[in-house]
């Protein structure tokens, strides 16, 4: 049990119980979390673990920040920051990384010629350190550690340049695509197809085309609910009847439903975008170039 006397009142409070922790190990952790704020006179109920956050401490930090935020993306991040803590130590202090670290963790993958996945680990790291240079002071959050960053060593590291496609599909090509999609003279999963058309007509994302359930679709007026968005603004998206009659055989009563699995079981958006690919194109939920 920490104690102060402050302003005539005297504060409690538990450093932990005995046996479970030991009598030196108190004292360890009263000399290192409380003593220096009792000197300051700063209130011991405030106090908290004081050791500076190592790299795995970080990283778990922004994944469930994320993961706490509604990102999607929570899961890839925590599986390319695990290989990440791997390779820089997880029980490093977060503080002592050096940008020659991240930038020599970097160059092998860029040698192997896989430059978007280099800048993704680039990307990872640099988000990272900025969302922990600005959990130290933020008042919202109790943070369980505080990493005491004083930079961000992957701020420097110069990024990927984008290749912005210049080559668009005119109308000809356009419709000699779609009328492909509908019967391909090579080996495509069928709702692979169907995606892609949707997202020919609608100009929708390929990620809420992926994730998009017949709860979604109301089928007398043709129009689809997004309640949820990628810019966090919902809206609804009326649809075109060649749209709305996409395999109506195979689907009478839900016309609009790309995918016949169950939600659980349903391919998803990488999926869908490596389905692209396969028909010959690149393309993003809005663009589509040769």
């Amino acid at each position: 049990m920490a104690q102060q006397w402050r302003d005539k009142k005297r504060l409690k409070k538990k450093i932990g119980s005995y046996p479970s922790m030991s009598l030196s190990k108190a004292r360890e952790i009263f000399n290192r979390d409380f003593a220096d704020m009792i000197q300051k006179g700063r209130s011991i109920k405030i106090a908290g673990d004081t050791r500076p956050g190592t790299v795995a401490d970080l990283f778990e930090a922004y994944v469930a920040y994320l993961k706490e935020s509604g990102k999607s993306s929570w899961k890839e991040a925590q599986k390319g920051f695990n290989k990440i803590a791997d390779t820089l130590g997880r029980n490093r202090l977060a503080r002592d990384i050096e940008p020659a670290e991240i930038t020599d963790l970097i160059r092998p993958i860029y040698d192997r010629g896989k430059r978007s996945m280099a800048d993704h680990v680039r990307s990872y790291i640099r988000s990272a350190y900025s969302w922990g240079l600005k959990s130290e002071h933020d008042y919202r959050r109790a943070t369980q550690r505080r990493f005491r960053l004083v930079y961000n060593p992957a701020a420097g590291i110069p990024t990927e340049p984008k290749n912005v496609g210049t080559r668009w599909l005119d109308e000809e090509e356009f419709v000699r695509l779609y009328r492909w999609l509908e019967c391909p003279d090579t080996p495509v999963h069928p709702p692979y197809t169907r995606a892609v058309r949707i997202i020919m007509l609608t100009g929708q994302r390929v990620e809420e085309i992926a994730r998009l359930h017949v709860d979604q679709w109301d089928a007398k007026e043709r129009v689809i609910d997004w309640s949820k968005t990628k810019n966090g603004k919902p809206h609804a998206l009326p649809v075109p009847q060649i749209a709305a009659e996409t395999d109506r055989i195979h689907h009478a009563q839900c016309p609009w439903l790309v995918f016949s699995l169950p939600r659980w079981t349903r391919p998803g958006p990488s999926a869908t975008a490596r389905s692209i690919v396969s028909c010959g194109v690149s393309a993003t939920g809005r663009s589509f170039r040769s």
